[in-house]
């Protein structure tokens, strides 16, 4: 008898909170509500008082605990306040150096200083708004120093990024023991890194979807055809002129992120750490390589630039040379792969030729399902882009962190049972969730905070709509809720970049 394949379930998202479940907001907006309560009932001691202070208490209450699009009232304050904000000084829509009449890759030009022994590295900037910070190095790896790496340079929060080209093969087609021996081995690579004193900060696998007229595809069958099937080589080719509109290139990358320190705080301290990302880079590289992933190595600026750049292009084409993530950028815009102008709406933004709208995967699957479960949304032939971040908890830290939720968890239950409250099943399956953590803990396994999300691009509006609920039906099919950022799209358009963004 053929073997099960393996099941896998995720635990619903931790809501824990300071006093029963609830959040600091919710007891700081109660709060107040109580406080405005009683300064009314000083200010009006009649009636009118009484309704006054009835009113503002409920409306308290409201805010706090009212869910309005999987949001409380006070978890939409903060968006709603940086929205308004950005609306009166203008923010909203940008264009960025190319208006002023000249190119803007060289005006960014910053020298870095040699990475060691390493080499040099070479940066550009020029990003803007949800970008400004951003810029592209050149940093030279190697035991020569002769190949290059591009890494992203996060000025702001002090990081320095560079993003490796995977291959997979054909996960979906293989056996249950093959699935299960893979994703084990994907497995040990993720606990290699959380180990005690990692210098990895962060992780993220981005499965990218883009379009393609059908000229790769071809590329392949020309170059696999054998003289003796004409015949059917002449069918496929009749199905392709049928078909290949609808067609699409699909490119996995995986960018780790190490923390540079302050750099305008000491510029010395970044080719350091640039020795320290291309060490991770390679060990991460090899780790791949040994769990059955080919890996091509890590891109370098001009690759980086174009896997970047792809978000915002019309149409990104083969490069001729198996560039996975699209076209690559002309000479003028190396180093620059920014936006050259975003017009940012509540659900949606633009920049440049396409409209992105961004989704945060709320959810896991909460029932047993196998390892493939996210081919619904992976596979297809519409442009999305799906991303993982994740951040490796150490050991101490990882034990630290469950010991104290369990605690609060017990301090919770005997609360509410003191209250009168019922236990609910999920905050059972919380509790559940995070014995299950303590006793994978002590059996030595690692520990990984992580989010996933996923951007819709569309040449247009219109198309970006139907290719949003789309997108919708097969996150259903994958058993993952998602919820729009609405009001925060540009930002929320960065977690599904190269760019290790996405948790706080």
């Amino acid at each position: 008898m053929p073997a099960e394949p393996p099941r896998y379930r995720f635990g619903p998202l931790e809501r824990r909170g300071l006093i029963a479940g609830w959040r600091g907001g919710q007891i700081a907006v109660v709060a107040a509500g109580l406080v405005v309560a009683v300064v009314s009932l000083r200010v009006h001691p009649n009636a009118f008082g009484v309704i006054e202070a009835v009113a503002v208490l409920a409306s308290s209450l409201a805010v706090a605990c009212w869910p309005l699009g999987g949001r409380t009232g006070e978890e939409w304050l903060p968006t709603l306040v940086r929205w308004g904000v950005d609306g009166v000084v203008g923010r909203r829509r940008r264009s960025a150096s190319p208006g002023a009449g000249h190119c803007p890759a060289h005006d960014g030009l910053v020298p870095v200083e040699p990475a060691g022994r390493h080499g040099g590295a070479r940066g550009a900037g020029g990003a803007t708004g949800a970008f400004a910070g951003l810029s592209i190095l050149g940093a030279r790896g190697g035991a020569d120093g002769a190949a290059e790496v591009g890494v992203v340079h996060d000025r702001r929060a002090g990081t320095l990024t560079a993003t490796l080209a995977l291959e997979g093969h054909s996960f979906a087609l293989l056996g249950a023991d093959e699935k299960e021996r893979r994703v084990g081995s994907w497995a040990g690579v993720l606990a290699a890194l959380a180990r005690e004193g990692s210098s990895v900060r962060r992780l993220q696998w981005l499965a990218l979807a883009l379009p393609d007229d059908g000229r790769a595809v071809r590329a392949y069958v020309q170059e696999r055809a054998v003289e003796n099937v004409r015949d059917a080589l002449a069918s496929y080719e009749g199905l392709l002129d049928e078909h290949g509109a609808d067609t699409s290139r699909h490119a996995v990358l995986l960018a780790v992120q190490v923390r540079s320190g302050r750099a305008e705080r000491g510029p010395r301290r970044l080719p350091g750490a640039l020795n320290v990302l291309l060490r991770e880079v390679a060990n991460v590289a090899r780790l791949v390589g040994a769990a059955d992933v080919t890996c091509r190595g890590p891109l370098d600026a001009t690759a980086l630039s174009a896997a970047i750049r792809a978000v915002s292009e019309a149409d990104p084409v083969a490069d001729g040379v198996g560039d996975p993530v699209g076209r690559r950028c002309p000479p003028c815009l190396v180093g620059s792969p920014w936006p050259m102008a975003t017009d940012v709406a509540w659900s949606r933004v633009r920049t440049d030729a396409n409209w992105h709208a961004t989704y945060w995967v709320s959810e896991w699957p909460r029932v047993e399902v196998g390892p493939d479960f996210l081919a619904p949304i992976l596979l297809g032939s519409l442009r999305r882009s799906i991303s993982v971040v994740m951040e490796p908890v150490s050991p101490s830290r990882a034990v630290r962190a469950v010991e104290a939720a369990r605690t609060a968890d017990i301090a919770d239950s005997e609360l509410r049972r003191r209250g009168g409250f019922l236990a609910t099943a999920r905050r059972a399956r919380e509790a559940e969730l995070v014995a299950r953590r303590e006793t994978e803990l002590a059996d030595g396994h690692g520990s990984y905070r992580f989010s996933g999300y996923v951007t819709v691009t569309a040449p247009g509006p219109s198309q970006l709509v139907e290719w949003c609920q789309a997108t919708e039906q097969a996150a259903g099919q994958a058993r993952l809720e998602l919820r729009r950022l609405y009001g925060d799209q540009e930002r929320a358009l960065l977690c599904t970049l190269p760019l290790c963004r996405g948790l706080s």
